[in-house]
């Protein structure tokens, strides 16, 4: 009898981690930069092709402002890593945190806080995760790469009443000096 309740346990803790590795495999899957119509597709294939009047960057978006018509991102650079070049930039800045990687797949570097302005082009492609959609935090729904306008985007980044979107990471494309891309880089 203490046999066969042994191997119910360990059959029950057995599938309890098949299940969180499911989880945790699922999460890392289904987030933008790992989706299959995701930034860091669009990043890996247009590096080899990218012009050399633009550049591809994460930061975080610490402000929106208007200025004679045109809009601008005061953002915060940072460094974004994923998967196993995440795990490695974590050992190596949390040696003893006795964790063997990157919490959730991920990790944020941002030794500066060092904020730069850059343009909009008013015809700016906005992808987006998650927003408040209808006022509900219900509403508040993952919808992967989900296009909205970019007067939309102003909109959404000013109402923080549910979700406050400067909290994300934005991966930014500028060319000619605007920015041509914006896509909101969700967190687990």
């Amino acid at each position: 009898m203490k046999n066969a309740a042994k191997q119910w346990k360990l059959r029950l803790l057995g599938a309890a981690v098949a299940l969180l590795g499911m989880i945790v495999l699922a999460t890392y899957l289904l987030t933008p930069a790992n989706a299959e119509e995701s930034t860091d597709s669009v990043q890996v294939s247009a590096k080899g092709s990218q012009a050399a009047n633009s550049e591809m960057f994460t930061a975080y978006v610490d402000d929106l402002q208007q200025e004679n018509g045109k809009l601008y991102l005061v953002v915060d650079k940072i460094g974004w890593y994923q998967g196993t070049e995440a795990d490695q930039i974590f050992e190596q800045r949390n040696p003893n945190s006795g964790i063997d990687g990157a919490p959730d797949g991920y990790y944020i570097v941002n030794d500066s806080k060092e904020q730069e302005k850059v343009e909009v082009s008013p015809n700016a492609e906005v992808l987006m995760q998650l927003y408040d959609h209808d006022g509900t935090v219900e509403g508040t729904n993952i919808q992967w790469n989900e296009p909205v306008t970019l007067s939309k985007f102003e909109s959404l980044y000013d109402n923080t009443h549910i979700l406050d979107l400067s909290v994300f990471p934005y991966h930014l494309t500028v060319q000619d000096g605007k920015v041509i891309k914006i896509v909101q880089q969700y967190i687990p």
